[in-house]
Order: C-alpha cells, then sequence, then structure tokens
C-alpha cells in the first residue's frame, strides 16, 4: 500500500476514533494496513526522515535581521524526479536579503494562522479578533467581504 491509499483510508480512522487522533493511533493504523511492505522498506524511510529532518536542523543566523532561519531548502526536481537541496548560502547577497525579508512575512501570518487555529479547537472561536495585514487588505479589495463580521 502506498502513501496515497494510506492517506486516502486516514478519512476510515478518523471516522472510527472520533475528533482527536494521536500520532500513536495514526502509526498503528498505518503498521495494522501493512503500509510498510517490509522492515527494509522501513528502514529507508526512515533513514530518509532522519536526514530530511537534520537538513532542517541547519540553520542560518542573518546580522542584519537577527532571524535564524533554515538554510538548506528542498524542493523536488521535475526534470530529474528527485528532490534535491538548495542552500541559501549559495543566492546572491541581494536575493538573499529579499529571500529573508519575504520569509520573515510569512513566518508572522503563519505564526496568527497556527494561533488561531489552535484557539478555534480550543472552544475559541473568534477567528475575525485576528487581524490581516493593512497590505492585504489593500490587496483583496476585488473579494467578497465575509458575511458574519461584525
Amino acid at each position: 500500500m502506498g502513501p496515497a491509499e494510506i492517506v486516502a483510508s486516514l478519512k476510515e480512522l478518523c471516522a472510527e476514533k472520533g475528533p482527536r487522533l494521536s500520532t500513536e493511533q495514526i502509526v498503528a493504523w498505518i503498521e495494522r494496513l501493512g503500509g510498510y511492505e517490509s522492515e527494509a522498506e522501513l528502514i529507508t524511510y526512515a533513514k530518509k526522515m532522519k536526514a530530511r529532518q537534520y537538513a532542517r536542523l541547519l540553520e542560518f543566523e542573518d546580522e542584519d535581521s537577527g532571524l535564524r532561519i533554515k538554510r538548506l531548502w528542498s524542493f523536488h526536481d521535475q526534470a530529474k524526479g528527485r528532490r534535491f537541496y538548495a542552500d541559501i548560502l549559495e543566492l546572491p547577497d541581494d536575493q538573499r536579503k529579499r529571500l529573508i525579508r519575504q520569509y520573515a512575512r510569512f513566518v508572522k501570518q503563519l505564526r496568527t494562522v497556527r494561533k488561531a487555529m489552535a484557539d478555534y479547537f480550543a472552544g475559541q472561536r473568534f477567528f475575525d479578533f485576528y487581524p490581516g495585514d493593512p497590505e492585504d487588505d489593500e490587496v483583496d479589495q476585488d473579494s467578497p467581504a465575509p458575511l458574519n463580521r461584525r
């Protein structure tokens, strides 16, 4: 059974176990379905995941902003059909600085989204409380306004 089939079958697990799943329950579900055909396949997969974890741990500290960000970024090269890592230190300085500014903006937005989602699942259902960036309001003028805004 491949990853696509496992993900599709997780719908059944969600229906069976209810709204709160643990990682251990998902692992048990995959094992019960025979998601890994052999120990060798499982070991190979675990090694690949560990390598990716180590790649994510390598950080670059930007002297201008003080931000620490991942140094290696993975991407899928469609021509070769494989995943490769790009090192941000290989970028020209101006391009790297622009990437870091954009990264900082996205991280801030992501924190807001994660906090809103965590609050929502904790029972505090007030998404309207979290304001967007003023820039977003200018960009989204063509989109319709929310119906239940108070």
